[in-house]
Order: structure tokens, then C-alpha cells, then sequence
């Protein structure tokens, strides 16, 4: 009877540990992308030219792209608990100072703090979940994680917008930074504590391991498919938001909060090439998404009617996401088992670095172009990944018949 109990009083601890790591994680992650649909507002608080609004996400992204790879070994040596705390105070803090500042530069440097401080949050939840979650349950506890991440970008960009259309971006900011304190409440009986781990390695050595892996050529390949999607997705994205609130849409951040949330099928595409990649080559269906990921920039840039746009975001969401369980499925094909914790952090930080740098890039291109040269590159970098994939899957059988 007692080891009923001890059971049943352990499954309701994890069930309660997963729930609230992905409510942080929601929050967190959704932190960094809470301006993507409002720079018009942004750049008329500042009075700056709305085009250059579009660096304070691009900071933010790449903050956090860089800070993730920093946090991730540190997952392994430092309390759960003090990285979440940290990560999730420093949020708070940067949230209410962003909504009071004056100066566009210091604003700027607060909104990148944010990607610094956030990325702490996933970073450790995410190693704490795979190490206090049963085997048996590990593969749905990670996808719940992993469409967590998800949903706190789509969450975080369509509430920000909703309440700066109704109040102002100031007070969005401030009520989001209330949401996250809400969530922290829950630490102390989501998460347990946790000692240092001791290992022979040292996180400098770490840090140049994951380094080395750079110089694998296939690795590297795959790297490159990673920066050149989220260059092509989230500069698409952060664009497509001055495009609609412009001639001949001119919508509000309520309108586009909504059409925002067709991005959900990011969950689903995840969870469909999962289940198809065991009756389709991998190889084969990493093209098929890419191929699809053009044709779902082809319908967001050319149509005229708001639906067909929709259908678009869905599609990109759809196989970007989909695209994401193949690609690191392939990279942790390549690498020895102790190197996939670095393999994953160096893919994240390529594919956000693509992101971060495609929305400054592309709003160059917007500047001088419009929105038929943003469009016309976007295709263009696609084509161009399609054939690097080629490449990296004909190197990657080689490989693997080597080893064999």
C-alpha cells in the first residue's frame, strides 16, 4: 500500500514539474519576440523611422541566440533553480525599465538584456526536464518543451500586440512582466533543487569540444540549413509586419495578433514529420519540406487577399517546424553521443543568428527593393538551401559508410 502511494506521490511531481517548466518556458522565450508586431508603435513612441525598428528584434534574437550556447554547459553545473530564478528576474527587471525609457539606444541595449536573460530559462529547464523525467515518458515530456518554445513565440507576439492596440505597448510590456512573476511563484514546488553536478571536464573544455564540431564539414553543412530557414522565416516574419500594417492592408496589431496565430501549426508540423519519417527517408522529406517552405513564401509574398496570406503563415510555420525534429534528428546522427548536448545548442544558436541577422538584412533589401526584392531573396536563399541540402545529405551516406 505505502509503495502505492510513493509512486503515484512521484508522477504527480513530474506531471506538476513539466506543466510549470513549460509555462516558463512559454513566458521566456516568448519574451524575446514580444516586439516583433509592433514596431509602428515602437517607432512612434521614439519617433524613429519604422524600418529601424526592426533592430530591437534582431538584437534581441541574436542575445539570445549567443546567450543559450553560453548557458548550456552551465545547465549541467549550476541549480536549476538559480538559473531559472536569475533568467526570469532579469526579464522581469529589463520588461519594466523598457517601458519607461526615453532614449531609443538605451532601449535598444535593455531589449537585448532580454535575449540574454531569457535564454537561461529554456536552457536549464530543458536539461532539468530530460534528467528528472522517467524514460519512458521522456520523449512526450521534451515535446512538450520543444512546443512550449512554440507557443510562447505565437502567445507572446498576439497578446503584446492585442494590449498595445487596447492600452499601449508601455503597459503590455508591464502586464507581460506580471505574468512571469505569476509563473515564478510556482518555482519552488515545479522545480526541485538540485546540487552541483561534479564532472572531470571542465566548462572551458566544453565550450571547445562543442568548438571542434565546427570543422566537420557535414556538421557544418547542416548548420548552414539551420541559418539560412530562420533567415529566410523570422526576416520574412518581422518584414511581413510593416508590409500589412502599410498599403493596401493598413491592419492593426489586433488584426495581426490574430493572423499571427495561424502559426500554431508549428506544433503540428513537428508532430507529422515525426510520424512520417518512418516511412519517408529523411533525406527525402527535409527537401519536400524546404520545397513547401518556398511555396509558402510565394503565397505570403505575392497574394492580395488576407486569407491566402494566413494559409501562408500556416504553411511556414508548418514546415519550418517540421523541418526542425529531421534536421537534429540528422545532426545527432553525426555526432558521438557525448557531443549531442553541444550539437543542439550550436544548432539553435546558427538558426537564430539566421534569424537576427535575416531581419536586418532583409529590411535593408525592403529599403531600397520594397517587398517584391525581400520576397524575390527569400526564394532565391530557398533554392539555395534546397542544393547545400543536397550536398549535406550525399556527404552525410558517405559518412555513414565510412563508419560502417
Amino acid at each position: 500500500m505505502k509503495s502505492t502511494i510513493i509512486v503515484e506521490k512521484k508522477q504527480e511531481q513530474s506531471t506538476t514539474s513539466i506543466l510549470v517548466s513549460a509555462v516558463l518556458i512559454v513566458l521566456l522565450v516568448g519574451s524575446v519576440y514580444i516586439s516583433q508586431l509592433i514596431f509602428q508603435e515602437i517607432s512612434t513612441s521614439f519617433n524613429i523611422d519604422i524600418l529601424n525598428a526592426r533592430s530591437i528584434f534582431s538584437l534581441s534574437c541574436f542575445c539570445y541566440a549567443i546567450s543559450f550556447f553560453i548557458y548550456g554547459p552551465l545547465s549541467d553545473k549550476v541549480s536549476t533553480r538559480l538559473l531559472v530564478a536569475f533568467g526570469s528576474f532579469g526579464t522581469i527587471v529589463c520588461l519594466g525599465i523598457a517601458s519607461f525609457v526615453q532614449s531609443f539606444n538605451i532601449y535598444l541595449v535593455i531589449m537585448s538584456l532580454i535575449g540574454f536573460f531569457a535564454a537561461s530559462v529554456p536552457a536549464a529547464l530543458f536539461a532539468y526536464t530530460a534528467k528528472n523525467t522517467p524514460n519512458e515518458k521522456l520523449p512526450q515530456a521534451m515535446g512538450i518543451m520543444i512546443s512550449a518554445s512554440t507557443v510562447g513565440i505565437i502567445f507572446s507576439r498576439s497578446i503584446v500586440a492585442m494590449m498595445t492596440d487596447y492600452w499601449s505597448w508601455q503597459i503590455a510590456f508591464l502586464i507581460y512582466a506580471s505574468l512571469i512573476i505569476c509563473a515564478c511563484l510556482f518555482i519552488p514546488i515545479g522545480i526541485k533543487k538540485t546540487s552541483n553536478n561534479s564532472f572531470h571536464t571542465s566548462i572551458t573544455s566544453t565550450y571547445l569540444s562543442a568548438a571542434k564540431l565546427l570543422f566537420n564539414q557535414t556538421v557544418l553543412i547542416f548548420l548552414i540549413i539551420g541559418f539560412l530557414l530562420f533567415f529566410v522565416y523570422l526576416g520574412l516574419f518581422s518584414l511581413l509586419t510593416i508590409y500589412l500594417k502599410g498599403s493596401p492592408f493598413y491592419l492593426s496589431s489586433t488584426i495581426l495578433g490574430w493572423l499571427n496565430f495561424a502559426g500554431i501549426s508549428a506544433v503540428i508540423g513537428s508532430i507529422i514529420t515525426s510520424k512520417l519519417s518512418q516511412f519517408i527517408t529523411k533525406g527525402n522529406l527535409l527537401i519536400i519540406c524546404l520545397v513547401l517552405v518556398s511555396v509558402s513564401v510565394v503565397t505570403i509574398g505575392y497574394s492580395t487577399n488576407l486569407l491566402c496570406i494566413a494559409l501562408g503563415i500556416f504553411g511556414l510555420f508548418l514546415f519550418v517546424f517540421g523541418l526542425q525534429p529531421i534536421v537534429i534528428s540528422l545532426l545527432n546522427q553525426i555526432v558521438p553521443v557525448n557531443s549531442r548536448g553541444a550539437i543542439s545548442s550550436l544548432y539553435l544558436l546558427s538558426c537564430l543568428a539566421g534569424g537576427s541577422i535575416g531581419t536586418y538584412l532583409l529590411g535593408i533589401f525592403y529599403e531600397n527593393f520594397d517587398w517584391d526584392g525581400v520576397i524575390f531573396t527569400c526564394i532565391i536563399l530557398t533554392i539555395i538551401n534546397i542544393a547545400i541540402t543536397l550536398l549535406g545529405i550525399k556527404l552525410l551516406k558517405k559518412q555513414q559508410k565510412k563508419q560502417n
